[in-house]
Parts: C-alpha cells; structure tokens; sequence
C-alpha cells in the first residue's frame, strides 16, 4: 500500500473510531476506566472491584461498615428494616458510595424508617417522587427496603456526583434544601452519625 493510501486508511479507522464512540453515548464511569455497555452513571458490574472505604465527609468509595454492624445499628433501634444491612452494604459495594453515609441519611430521615413517609414507603430517604413510576403522595415508594436502598444509591449516582457533589457539606443543600430543612443541622447530624460508625466498626 502506497504511504497515501495508508495515512487515508488511518484518516478513515478514526473517523469510523470516533462515529462509535459518538454513537454509544459517554458511557459509565467505573473507577478510573469507562465502559461503553450502559449510557450514564448506573448499577456496576458484579466483576468491578468496590474502591477503598471513603473517608471523612466523602460518600465516595467502596462500604465503610460491614453488613453485620449495620444490622446490628438496626436491630439495636428496633427498626423495620432490620435484617437488610447486607443489602444496604452490598449496594455500596455496587454503586461505591459508602454505606455510612447511607446509613447516616437514613437515621437522620426517619430514625431508621420507624417515623413519617419513610415507614409506609420502605425508603431510606423522602425523594420527591418528579416522575418515579411508585409514589405514595409527594414521595416514592418501594416494595422492599432493599429497592429504596437502591433508589437512593442511584439519585447520588445520576444527579449529584455528576456535578461534584460528593461529600455531606456539597450534597445536604441540595438534597435537604433550607426551605424544609435545616442543612446546617442535617449536615451536623449525618457526619457525627458517620463518624460513630465507622469507629464502631473498627472496634
């Protein structure tokens, strides 16, 4: 092949490179890599390994608390849910947002879904239902606990750690604006929450 042909060639395999790539959309951010299989922030792969626990006020990264310290937290609380910290951890593992701060939202919420909305609709915290397909009123329901869980798992993924809000100070304004809530308050709450936790935990 002449060296025209071949630079054509080439010119043409980037083009044809960037139209797939174009075509199947921007893809999932897993860890440090992309992957084309989904359009957007989901669920990861049962074959993509959980990052390292997050630490301080980060939600990023893999489960903090073991499944067994949280069933214990829920069991000590006489919680409804209690039973279903292994799903609760397992997500975290899945979505890499670590469980404490879950754990942490949903203690703040509804004391662990004993109180409010949160009882009757199985959710870890009130999402304002916007279009969800299941909603009890103002509020998305579930079926189970473990379908709530993943709910809330999957807003972080999709609508805040694509702006850049990652830890409890960036991501309570939002998602616990001033107009309900006292985000100075929540924000108090849900780090001290976080912080027994983890060293719980640990012991």
């Amino acid at each position: 092949m002449k060296s025209g042909e071949l630079i054509g060639a080439i010119a043409i395999g980037i083009i044809l490179l960037g139209l797939a790539w174009t075509l199947a959309g921007p893809g999932t951010k897993v860890g440090n890599t992309w992957s084309l299989l989904t359009n957007g922030p989901g669920l990861l792969t049962t074959n993509q390994q959980s990052q390292p626990p997050a630490a301080g006020s980060s939600i990023i990264g893999g489960p903090s608390l073991s499944g067994d310290y949280i069933n214990k937290v829920l069991a000590s609380a006489n919680s409804p849910a209690q039973g279903t910290g292994q799903a609760l951890h397992d997500l975290s593992a899945q979505y890499n947002i670590d469980d404490a701060y879950a754990l942490a939202v949903f203690m703040h919420e509804s004391s662990y879904g004993k109180y409010g909305a949160a009882n009757e609709d199985h959710a870890l915290g009130n999402i304002v239902c916007a279009g969800y397909p299941t909603c009890n009123g103002r509020f998305r329901a579930y079926p189970t606990w473990a379908d709530g869980y993943a709910d809330f798992y999957q807003l972080l993924t999709k609508e805040y750690i694509p702006r850049g809000l990652t830890t409890v100070e960036s991501i309570t304004p939002v998602y616990a604006p001033a107009s309900e809530n006292d985000p100075t308050q929540y924000i108090a709450s849900v780090r001290q929450a976080m912080a027994t936790y983890r060293q719980e935990n640990a012991a």
